[in-house]
């Protein structure tokens, strides 16, 4: 590069302000220009499945039934220690009547089923089993030939006439099952619809 000095004077001073211009022009481009963007951050791992909690020490944690282990179906539950107790001793006339209950399966309309067993633990008690529920009956007998089976709690009553039987609801009224026939009542009636028939006549 030739120097200043041995220029002409109005050359050298055009070079010096052509220097100091390309000078400003680069600061300010610094200047003007944006700052670069920070890298962006890497994703975050995605979460763990939450683990099932432990049982706690204190507690005992009861195991899901195994599939198929479910209570045998048409099977009502026993008689409770609670529905027998504080039963009073049957008298005479509530044994008498116990004798005349037909004991055993009953079908029904819709073909429900009723079972009517004597009480395992006391004398002349009835027990009456319906679906889920059963009730600790006393057996009144009446001067018709009916048999009444009066839940020990005042529920649900049961009435035993010749041909049938009906399980109702005292507190609503409404029957619970009707058209109840034990095997015995079945051939009472068929019995007697054959001796109200008329007799066929003799062909001549």
């Amino acid at each position: 590069m030739i120097p200043t000095s041995l220029l002409p004077g109005r050359l050298a001073a055009a070079l010096i302000a052509c220097g100091a211009l390309a000078g400003a022009a680069v600061a300010q481009d610094t200047k003007s220009a944006p700052p670069a963007k920070p890298a962006q951050a890497t994703a975050k791992p995605a979460a763990a499945a939450p683990k099932a909690a432990p049982c706690p020490q204190s507690q005992t944690c009861a195991a899901r039934p195994a599939a198929g282990a479910r209570r045998a179906a048409n099977v009502p539950p026993p008689t409770t220690a609670e529905q027998m107790a504080d039963l009073p001793h049957a008298d005479e006339e509530q044994r008498q009547a116990a004798t005349l209950v037909h004991y055993g399966k009953y079908v029904c309309d819709e073909k429900f089923e009723v079972f009517v067993e004597k009480n395992p633990v006391f004398s002349g008690y009835v027990d009456v089993r319906y679906k889920k529920d059963v009730w600790v009956m006393k057996p009144v007998a009446s001067k018709t030939g009916a048999v009444r089976l009066e839940d020990t709690r005042g529920k649900v009553l049961l009435v035993q006439i010749p041909f049938k039987s009906m399980l109702l609801n005292t507190q609503t009224g409404q029957r619970i099952v009707d058209a109840c026939q034990h095997d015995v009542q079945r051939d009472a009636e068929t019995q007697a619809k054959a001796e109200a028939a008329p007799p066929q006549q003799a062909k001549q």
